[in-house]
Parts: structure tokens; sequence; C-alpha cells
């Protein structure tokens, strides 16, 4: 499988079907239990095999749609999906059903199948097999219509479509394995559910264009495709990106919007702002391997390679500085007074070459927040993450309890003395001590 492919929710996909399956199993053994294909049914009974199969579409549907991410949980956004599913998928069954039904029929009759006389086997499980093409692929569609973007509902029915072909063929195997009757419309059921939720997410996973991956904050290892024409990132439940426990995440932080095979990150929040590759930004445009900061989270954003943006300069850029380190993307400003700096004296030199001269009269602050002295502006540094600190014997580096940590020669400090030449790291920030 490609790598870009999220496993964990393809597997989540998978079982929810499967359990979907097994518990819409229920109202359709209740409303089949006793009945066999060469008996005529009563108009009711009819009725209940429509609702039934509405039903069992619908937990199917509403439990695909309810699992998002790695982790399986119950909150406003999983209980939402999982009714919006419920209903989108019941809805749809009942014209499905009814055309299945239709198909069904119709390879029977062609087959020999009657009242009181039972026909080819062949076209039976012909039959049974175009049946479940048509439920799946519409089941497919529900789940894509319920998750409200357009370009689900054509990768959906596609994976509902192959679900429901590997489903509708063992179902008859199955049936004739364990001898018919009630264990094998259990097993049956439950893994058409299994096979739709797994080609269901397939095909998502196969075919999306863009995808962010938390590489820092609470939910480090999550990944959320970026679909539809806006995709917000924020605290609130109902964002599709939604980034928890940080007070510095907003409610609706950002949005990335999709502008034909181009990605643009615009941000919603005034006072915390939002960053790019260290840069604090109103709008930017999004390549391959760009870092978006969002309070005490950083996100990576990935593009299908090939596509356009995909080549971009920043894209290039972040691979080749490998993953978690950008270097040239870092913005640093000095905030000492010109009466107290010196243009020769001991400083620290980033990645451009720039000099931040240090006080030689008291400590010199670094970190994210504007009253340091040296303000970097990178979402992997602290408000305020460091100090260099003057004495009679030289310079020391102090880590201020910082979240990524303070490094000299790539070896974590919590203090240590500078040396000229040595390569210094706040963060992901580089420096050089010059003395």
């Amino acid at each position: 499988m490609n790598s870009s492919i999220n496993r964990r929710e393809l597997f989540n996909k998978a079982i929810a079907g499967l359990f979907g399956g097994a518990l819409g199993w229920l109202p359709v053994e209740i409303a089949s239990h006793g009945h066999s294909l060469t008996e005529q049914i009563s108009s009711f009974d009819a009725a209940l095999s429509y609702v039934s199969m509405a039903i069992l579409s619908g937990v199917v549907g509403g439990f695909i749609l309810a699992v998002s991410g790695p982790r399986i949980e119950w909150n406003t956004s999983t209980r939402n999906n999982l009714v919006r599913g419920f209903l989108v998928c019941m809805l749809l069954a009942l014209p499905a059903d009814y055309a299945s039904n239709y198909v069904f029929s119709a390879m029977l009759s062609f087959g020999g199948w009657g009242l009181g006389h039972p026909g080819s086997g062949f076209f039976l499980f012909m039959g049974r097999v175009m049946s479940w093409l048509i439920m799946g692929a519409s089941l497919g569609a529900g789940v894509g219509i319920a998750s409200m973007s357009m370009p689900n509902i054509a990768k959906g029915a596609l994976g509902g479509f192959i679900g429901g072909f590997a489903g509708g063929i063992l179902f008859d195997p199955i049936n004739q394995a364990t001898g018919g009757g009630l264990w094998s419309r259990l097993i049956g059921l439950s893994l058409i559910g299994f096979f739709i939720g797994l080609f269901i997410g397939l095909v998502q996973e196969l075919t999306k264009m863009a995808w962010v991956t938390v590489e820092q904050g609470r939910l480090r290892g999550r990944q959320f495709r970026v679909e539809g024409a806006r995709a917000t990132l924020g605290r609130a439940e109902e964002n599709p990106i939604g980034l928890f426990g940080d007070p510095g995440v907003q409610q609706r932080h950002a949005v990335i919007e999709r502008h034909g095979s181009d990605f643009v990150l615009k941000s919603l929040a005034i006072q915390d702002g939002t960053f790019v590759n260290g840069n604090r930004v109103e709008s930017a445009d999004l390549h391959d391997g760009d870092r978006i900061g969002v309070g005490g989270y950083e996100l990576a954003f990935h593009l299908r390679q090939g596509s356009a943006s995909a080549r971009g300069p920043m894209g290039q850029q972040a691979r080749q500085a490998g993953a978690g380190t950008i270097t040239a993307a870092v913005h640093v400003e000095s905030r000492i007074a010109p009466a107290q700096a010196s243009a020769t004296g001991p400083a620290l030199e980033d990645a451009s070459g720039t000099r931040h001269t240090l006080r030689a009269d008291a400590a010199t602050t670094m970190g994210r927040a504007l009253d340091n002295d040296i303000v970097i502006n990178h979402s992997s540094v602290s408000r305020h993450h460091a100090s260099v600190i003057a004495s009679d014997a030289g310079f020391e580096l102090k880590d201020l309890n910082s979240q990524n940590g303070t490094f000299v020669a790539d070896r974590r400090i919590t203090q240590a003395r500078l040396a000229d030449g040595d390569s210094i790291r706040i963060g992901q920030a580089p420096f050089t001590f010059r003395a």
C-alpha cells in the first residue's frame, strides 16, 4: 500500500462496517426467518423486508461515517456523523432495495425459479451478486452524501460497489458451508459490511489529493484528509480538522481552501495568528511538506505526488531540510535597542547569516513571544524558550523549560557554557554562537 494511506482509519472503517452488518442482521433475520425463495410472501412481509434492509443499510452507513481518524472517539461530531449517515443511507436503501429486488427476481425467473419450484443455482448466485452490487453502491454513495463532500459520493459508490461485489460472492458459499439459515446470514451480512467499509475507506485513501498529519500537539500522529472546497481548522468539534485540548487554538482558527489543484491557507485567528514554516501569515499558498503552526500544534501538509503544488518551492525546501526540520523559513527578529547592542560583540548568527547581538549586562531572552530580546517566529519554539546569560566567565545558554528543547551540538541541554562556533538549536531554529 502507498505510505500515504491511513491504515488505522482504514482498519477502523472495516471493523465499523463489520459491526454494522452484524447489528443490522437482527432486523433482517426477523423479517426473513422462515421464508424461502419459492413461496409467495404477503404484502406485510414484503414491506417488513424493505424496512429491515433499510435499517441494515442505515446502521452500516452510520457506523462507517462515524469513524474518522486512527482512534474511535465518542463526541458530538461522532454522534452527528452516526445519525446523519444512518438517516441518509436508510432513505437511499428504499429505492436501491427495490431496484436490487427487481434485478434479483428477474435473474431468478430467468433461471427457472418460481412458486414451489427451485431453479438454477448459478442464476441464484448471479442474482445475489447483482443485487448486492446495487445495494453496496447505493450504501457507499449514501456515505459520500452524508459526509457532505461531492467527491466522496463517487468514491463511496465505487467502494460500496466493490464491497457489495465481494460480499455478494461470499454469501452463497457461506450459506452452503454452514448449512444455511441463521449463521450464514449473520456471517454473510457482517462480511458485506466489512468489505463495504474496507473498500469505501480504501478508495477514499487512494484518491485523496491532500491531507495533514499532526507532528506536534495532543493529537500527534493523527491524519486528516483535506476534502471539498473548504476545510476549517480549529478547536470546535464541527471542524473537519479538529485540534482539541489547546487553549491557543481558536474555535475556527484557519481554513484551507482548494482552487483547482492549488491549496491556500487563510488565517481566521486575529490574536494568536497562524504560521506557515515559522512565518506568521494571513494567507499563504501551501505546498507538499509545508509546516502549519496553530497554537501549540504543528501540522505537516501533504499533497499526492504529481500534483502541481506538490512540486512547489516550499515543498521542495521541506523535503531537502528533512522531516521535522525547517531552517530557511525561520523568521528571527532582534528587539535589543541599538544602545544595548554592539556590531562586533558576542552574537547569535541565524541560518540567513544575520547577527543578533547578545546583551553584555543581562540575560538575553529568546522565544516566540514578542517581549523577548530575540523573537523567533516558529511553531517549534516556546513563547519563552531560552536565554543567554553573560558572566565574567563568558556566556551560558539556559533552557527555560521549553517543550521542544534547547540543543548545543545536537545535545539537549538544561544549561551549557558556549564557545565560539558552537551550533545551537532553539526548538527547530538553528543558530551559531559567535564570541
